[in-house]
């Protein structure tokens, strides 16, 4: 029975009491479809409207590294602590306050002072509270042996040496470096850090330079930052950070301002100009907000804001996934070629074979699965995932999207000393890889299209669900960024796989991959860690094709393309919008959307 037709913001509030509100669109498209051709220009509204009322993070992965859990009284009595917590906090005298206020009132996020004397941001809650963390057997059995207990969760992953190893890993540090930057950390100047670094005051001063150079960063507090955040891996975008400010650090409205600018690395005067006041007022500003937090200075209110950024993203997510990426790989954190952004890789190596960037799609693909991996390595290649601007740990970029994701690319075969790359570009990618080609042909070898998204000029029948969103999407530019993030708020696992089987299952081949649990899996992750926290990438690409796309005329034949389609998708075949003289058609039989986990080898044999 259909319902009836009626605007799309009806049909979202009639949905909205019975589940997450992107269901409408898996269960009665054709009536979503109704209304926008009724009333196109009123989705905007609707979508916009339908945001307020959904959680501002859908799905959060927080490495379990990042957060150490305890149960207690409100007392303080120790029921349960992970080892990481007791050695944060070996009296819990200072925590009673807030155990307390929690038992009262409801879930509290603030600030406590460790065994060390810095301060760490901690969520307090009751057994109901809690329950959507994932806690570990033996904090849930301490949770629910008696009542009126409570967990506390601490963001310090200032304080892992593993996470700190990775940072320095994803920045290419040396020992040295790596050493220097995991001291600055919690040392309160570079003197101190050089000593327990057990390096010379000039040596630390050099290095220090080298590591805000690999980091993209001028000042301490970007460069905690920056450290903190490839820590977390998945890192929330900071938007709210007044907002954090203000509810978890305990400031004023007026302090909040200057400690977020102090904070992201401002001077004093940078700060008074951006903020239309005197120096001395943001002087007076400043001395409260370390007597209120306990900072010892901006470097060290970076740090609070890194970890109680990350707190509280995962607190306030419908769904928290804690966990250990896995998947071999290095993480890479490059700068632009301005120096201006942040570009995140996972390199795969071996640093011998050829490279070839494999382009992730507009919404998974940030990882490679095994089979994929292994068989590109045998045939002699070295994979690399550039992550897109906006997409994952990459920073957004404004402008022209095409040439920002070109430009990325020469900037990490710059950065990795390559002398030229491979392509695998596939899908809403092909933008980003034609501007690649037509802007650096020197550095380009042969390279694939794997079913690349036609321009909006070429029109195409829409047979499927996923081709019949994608045509409304596309053709109301201004529905773009909107939508992303309708789809951002509600990506926990069970809408996800939902949204899958209801994308995907119309090619068969799909449906049956699908059913295979350890793809499911692997899918969902990379999706929430592509784009649950943020929707720059996702709607910057389809930005591109609703502003009218058209691949540039000068790409060339350089050393040789190939463009592969999936036998088994609809309407595939024409080719003819590709300006490529010479190139190479190829049919990849029984293949859909997911050939990297059903057809892999065929993939690794369009390039051998």
């Amino acid at each position: 029975m259909r319902l009836r037709r009626d605007s799309l913001s009806d049909l979202l509030r009639a949905r909205a009491p019975r589940g997450a509100p992107v269901e409408l669109l898996l269960d009665s498209w054709s009536d979503v479809e109704d209304a926008l051709v009724a009333d196109g220009g009123r989705a905007m509204e609707a979508f916009t409207a339908a945001n307020r009322d959904l959680p501002p993070v859908a799905g959060a992965i927080a490495d379990r590294r990042a957060l150490a859990q305890a149960v207690t009284s409100a007392h303080g009595s120790l029921y349960f602590a992970e080892p990481a917590f007791r050695a944060l906090f070996t009296d819990t005298a200072d925590l009673r306050p807030l155990l307390k206020r929690a038992l009262s009132e409801g879930p509290v996020v603030s600030l406590a002072e460790g065994a060390d004397g810095a301060a760490y941001t901690v969520w307090i809650g009751d057994e109901a509270a809690a329950a959507r963390w994932p806690l570990t057997p033996d904090a849930s059995a301490a949770l629910q042996a008696g009542s009126q207990r409570l967990v506390v969760v601490v963001s310090a992953p200032s304080r892992s040496s593993e996470l700190a190893r990775r940072a320095a890993r994803a920045l290419d540090l040396t020992a040295l470096e790596a050493r220097l930057a995991e001291a600055l950390l919690f040392a309160p100047n570079l003197e101190v850090a050089a000593a327990d670094a057990g390096v010379g005051r000039e040596t630390a001063r050099d290095a220090l330079r080298r590591i805000n150079a690999k980091a993209g960063v001028r000042r301490a507090p970007e460069l905690i930052a920056r450290l903190i955040g490839v820590m977390c891996e998945v890192q929330a975008q900071g938007e709210d950070d007044e907002s954090l400010a203000e509810e978890a650090l305990g400031l004023t409205p007026g302090e909040a301002r200057v400690a977020v600018r102090v904070a992201r690395g401002a001077t004093t005067p940078e700060a008074a100009q951006a903020l239309s006041l005197s120096p001395e007022t943001v002087k007076s500003h400043m001395k409260a907000v370390l007597q209120k937090t306990g900072a010892k200075g901006a470097k060290d209110l970076a740090r609070l804001f890194a970890e109680g950024r990350e707190l509280v993203t995962v607190a306030s997510a419908a769904e928290a996934v804690f966990g250990e990426e896995e998947g071999g790989g290095r993480l890479r954190i490059v700068p632009s070629l301005d120096g201006a952004r942040r570009i995140a890789l996972i390199d795969y190596g071996p640093y011998d074979g050829e490279p070839v960037f494999v382009f992730h799609g507009s919404a998974a693909g940030r990882r490679l699965p095994d089979a994929y991996r292994h068989g590109l390595i045998r045939a002699g290649l070295r994979p690399i995932v550039v992550q897109r601007p906006g997409f994952g740990l990459s920073d957004p970029a404004a402008g022209d999207y095409a040439a920002a994701a070109a430009d990325d690319m020469a900037a990490v075969v710059e950065r990795l000393k390559l002398k030229s790359v491979r392509l695998i570009v596939r899908d809403t990618g092909a933008p980003a890889g034609l501007a690649f080609a037509s802007a650096y042909p020197g550095l380009l070898g042969p390279s694939v299209l794997m079913n690349p998204h036609p321009p909006m000029s070429r029109t195409q029948p829409h047979s499927t669900f996923i081709a019949s969103v994608q045509k409304h999407l596309l053709r109301n530019p201004q529905l773009v960024s909107v939508f992303a993030e309708f789809l951002r708020r509600q990506l926990t696992t069970p809408t996800i796989e939902r949204v899958m089987f209801r994308a995907l299952s119309e090619v068969a081949v799909d449906g049956r991959a699908l059913e295979d649990p350890e793809v499911r899996g692997f899918l969902v992750r990379d999706i929430q860690a592509m784009c649950a926290r943020s929707t720059w990438g996702f709607a910057g690409e389809h930005a591109v094709y609703a502003g009218g796309w058209e691949p540039p005329a000068d790409v060339g034949a350089g050393a040789g393309w190939t463009v592969a389609v999936s036998a088994a998708l609809p309407d595939q075949g024409d080719f003819s919008w590709l300006p490529i003289p010479g190139v190479r058609r190829a049919r990849i039989e029984g293949a859909g959307v997911l050939l990297q986990f059903t057809h892999p080898g065929e993939i690794v044999k369009l390039l051998a």
